[in-house]
């Protein structure tokens, strides 16, 4: 009778070990997905480093984030006559950054400082683009993918 119990409490003990290797071994490919020099590329490249894409607004806005390293890459950024498009991995859905009549384009345009965290806001209607979703951003030639919404 012990033996049996010990033999099960073993044989469960062993399967719930698998479950959790299993488990590690599917998160470290998740993170090794992404190349370990992507966001370098974006700091030489461009000048930025991404910091994040957030709901904001309740959820009807998305938040972009980033920070300039270098003026002149990350001018391209800020050029009014690029429109900035966020791209949802789901469903491939376009989202554009407003433009209300008052206010202007909800981003930034100025000319770009070196240490500055700068924003712009994508539109969400219906709060299509939840947290945990995959999207991507193109700016012109500048293009992020695979960033995750917080």
């Amino acid at each position: 009778m012990i033996r049996r119990w010990r033999s099960r409490l073993l044989a469960s003990l062993l399967a719930g070990s698998l479950v959790l290797v299993t488990l590690s071994v599917a998160a470290v490919a998740a993170e090794s997905q992404h190349h370990p020099r992507e966001k370098t590329f974006m700091k030489r490249q461009w000048g930025v480093e991404v910091l994040y894409v957030r709901q904001t607004a309740a959820g009807y806005m998305l938040e972009f984030r980033y920070k300039v390293l270098d003026a002149e890459k990350a001018a391209a950024l800020f050029e009014r006559q690029t429109k900035p498009v966020l791209t949802h991995a789901e469903t491939g859905a376009k989202l554009v950054v407003p433009t209300p009549a008052k206010t202007g384009a909800l981003r930034n345009s100025n000319t770009p400082k070196v240490g500055n965290t700068y924003w712009m806001f994508f539109a969400n209607p219906g709060k299509l683009v939840e947290p945990g979703d995959s999207v991507s951003i193109e700016i012109g030639e500048f293009l992020v993918n695979d960033l995750t919404v917080k």
